[in-house]
């Protein structure tokens, strides 16, 4: 039986849980994830990403998946679609060892294009335009630069070659005072206190200080847990699993388990308690995690 919480027991979750949130960057997946999900606020970065002012978006999805039958699924950080249609992905990545970073977003990339050409009378014309950001902590090149965009020429010419799919590398250890530096370093720091970054500042400041904004971190972090469960849950059935045995988990809720250890420090215990996982299954994912090691 779940033991019933005193009032004090619960004031004391919820300065914990403001505690942990004034601590979070945009680095930690649950503050992206409420971050980008707010339009203006997605729309701020891509403003600033793309240089364009006017840019408006269309509609955004956080955390969006494409599942393929044969292959691997891909879960976007946030995928949108501006005013004129066309695609944009950021990806956040906080770590940089044992990545293939390159055939990371080539997949990407041919996925999200293969799901947004709709077959039929279209032609090749119609295959969308498509901007992908991969956002680091780390300089993963090395080579002392906050961006590092994909250029394409004909031949040894400086004809541009432009075939609609254009990919950034940009990261934030690597401050050369540019706008978008600028940002990196607020993605660093997402401190509720600065207002540097206009719709995204305000975002951040109302997710980390009003009742309204816990709560709504609150609910994301339980929606990611229910969200792992239910996906382990149907991917059980279908490998035949009986019910009441192990069930498989997401990958993004091994993903989320993993980044709040690393972004916050801690045990696997502690970040599942972060995740509300009840205590009786914590035994289950750690053993899920073994696995994986």
């Amino acid at each position: 039986m779940t033991k019933k919480l005193s009032k004090s027991s619960l004031l004391l979750t919820q300065e914990e849980l403001q505690k942990h949130i004034l601590g979070m960057t945009l680095f930690n997946d649950l503050l992206a994830r409420a971050v980008l999900e707010d339009k203006e606020a997605c729309e701020h970065i891509l403003r600033v990403l793309t240089g364009i002012k006017t840019l408006v978006i269309k509609k955004n999805k956080t955390q969006y998946v494409i599942s393929k039958l044969s292959s691997h699924n891909i879960i976007m950080d946030v995928l949108a679609e501006d005013a004129n249609n066309k695609l944009y992905e950021i990806e956040i990545q906080k770590a940089d060892g044992g990545i293939a970073h390159e055939k990371r977003m080539l997949y990407y990339a041919s996925t999200i294009i293969n799901e947004y050409f709709f077959k039929g009378d279209q032609t090749y014309a119609s295959v969308p335009e498509l901007h992908i950001f991969y956002i680091s902590q780390t300089d993963i090149w090395k080579l002392g630069k906050t961006c590092y965009p994909i250029l394409k020429f004909l031949g040894d010419t400086n004809t541009p070659y432009n075939d609609g799919l254009h990919m950034c590398y940009i990261n934030a250890e690597v401050n050369d005072n540019s706008s978008i530096a600028q940002l990196m370093q607020y993605f660093a720091t997402a401190d509720a206190g600065d207002f540097s970054q206009g719709k995204l500042s305000q975002c951040i400041n109302n997710l980390k200080t009003t009742k309204e904004g816990l709560a709504t971190m609150d609910n994301f972090s339980k929606q990611i847990y229910e969200a792992g469960i239910n996906d382990g849950r149907a991917e059980g059935k279908a490998e035949g699993l009986a019910e009441g045995k192990a069930v498989g988990i997401s990958e993004a809720t091994i993903r989320f388990i993993k980044n709040t250890m690393l972004s916050d420090s801690c045990s696997v215990d502690q970040a599942m308690v972060k995740l509300h996982i009840p205590p009786e299954e914590h035994q289950y994912f750690k053993d899920l995690l073994a696995k994986e090691q």
